[in-house]
């Protein structure tokens, strides 16, 4: 059984973003669940900004489709005709492949090849344009963009924002005390409603550089962001994001207390974390409705390198 108090709500107080001419500078202030106001300032170079936005093409099924269209009938013309003749016709939502052939066993072959084709062709279309393949909680199958690898590619780039952090601790403070000041800071910036990741192919998602320069973001883009800035300077710590229906959460291999809220993946136990607010959860609290999804395994799961 899960116990948890009644959430605070963050308020982001102020937030502005000035520039030099290599950096911009932003600046925040908000409070806290203990109503303590709170500040943060940091740079980050325009130019490496600049390269974090050219990974935000939205993705277009039909445009992924002709994509693999062109892939097969490239396969298509490597099958000897003597072999099996092929058509590929483009339907609304699909592409038919038929493959007729005087053998049985050639005709599955020629057709097995092109199949493969296709989702090689798929595969390689996602991974150009930053997305993943996605089943939901519910079993459903969709694409949504590829979390994991932009927390891997972002690391660095916004290891100024996870260093300012740090340094507005003091110096013996703990691991658990510089999540708690990222995610009470998370909490407090603009939310957009996620929007549903069957229907909408990660549409709504911002990577993290346009989550800081938008001030904004939904579940997903916080929570990358949130892995993102412990993966700068926690990089040995084992995350995972969480996926329930409608939103998401981030699990991190931390010390567990009393009452807390964790998950058990692959034999290692992961704290949970809510970075989206405005409600301000610390580490270890989660909202009744996440609870609720965790408790009946309502939810997926993805390793965060």
């Amino acid at each position: 059984m899960i116990v948890m108090s009644l959430p605070t709500f963050g308020e982001q107080e102020q937030y502005s973003r000035d520039e030099t001419e290599q950096d911009f500078i932003f600046n925040y202030v908000w409070r806290d669940a203990n109503d303590t106001q709170q500040s943060l300032s940091f740079n980050l170079n325009k130019i490496a900004l600049k390269e974090q936005f050219h990974h935000t093409k939205a993705y277009k099924q039909d445009i992924a489709q002709r994509h693999i269209y062109v892939a097969l009938q490239k396969a298509a013309m490597k099958i000897p005709r003597k072999e099996a003749r092929v058509k590929i016709q483009k339907v609304t939502n699909h592409i038919r492949i038929s493959v007729d052939s005087k053998s049985p066993e050639k005709q599955q072959h020629w057709l097995n090849n092109l199949y493969t084709a296709q989702e090689a062709a798929f595969d390689a279309y996602l991974l150009e344009n930053y997305y993943s393949r996605y089943t939901s909680p519910t079993g459903q199958n969709a694409v949504k963009p590829d979390h994991p690898r932009f927390v891997k590619e972002n690391r660095e780039f916004l290891l100024p924002v996870a260093q300012a952090i740090y340094e507005k601790l003091d110096r013996d403070s703990s691991t658990r005390a510089y999540v708690n000041l990222l995610l009470s800071w998370l909490q407090s910036i603009p939310y957009n409603t996620l929007e549903d990741r069957i229907t909408s192919n990660g549409s709504g998602y911002l990577p993290p550089a346009q989550v800081i320069t938008g001030n904004q973001g939904d579940c997903d883009s916080k929570t990358v962001l949130a892995a993102s800035l412990m993966r700068s300077l926690l990089p040995k710590l084992s995350m995972v994001m969480i996926y329930l229906p409608d939103h998401a959460l981030l699990g991190a291999a931390l010390p567990k207390r009393e009452h807390e809220s964790a998950v058990t993946i692959n034999g290692i136990d992961y704290l949970l974390m809510e970075p989206t607010g405005p409600a301000l959860f610390s580490a270890g609290e989660i909202a009744p409705s996440s609870a609720q999804y965790i408790e009946s395994g309502m939810f997926t799961s993805e390793k965060v390198p």
